[in-house]
């Protein structure tokens, strides 16, 4: 019904086959919640956190989700940390049509 990835893209080495394995997994009409960093230039998180990415824009988010086949596709940010460094966490969904 519903596959969540919270702070796990910027880990996978292929965020687009994540994407597309989301899918496959998921019967008709389930969603996806995709809750990540927004493209920032903190270049030290790739070691703090063993991030392989920095971040993916609400454009890259929303053109993964759809080139796995989400529809209704949805992205928005939904906090800026107040503090350096300033990272700012999106909310990308997405819906399965029914069969």
């Amino acid at each position: 019904d519903l596959a969540f990835l919270s702070q796990a893209l910027r880990h996978a080495g292929h965020p687009e086959r994540a994407m597309a394995e989301a899918w496959r997994i998921l019967k008709p009409g389930g969603r996806i919640a995709v809750l990540d960093l927004n493209r920032h230039h903190f270049e030290e998180a790739r070691e703090m956190y063993a991030d392989l990415w920095l971040g993916f824009t609400e454009l890259e988010l929303e053109r993964f989700l759809k080139a796995a086949g989400f529809k209704n596709v949805d992205t928005e940010v939904v906090y800026k940390e107040p503090d350096a460094p300033y990272f700012e966490t999106v909310l990308a969904t997405g819906e399965k049509a029914s069969a």
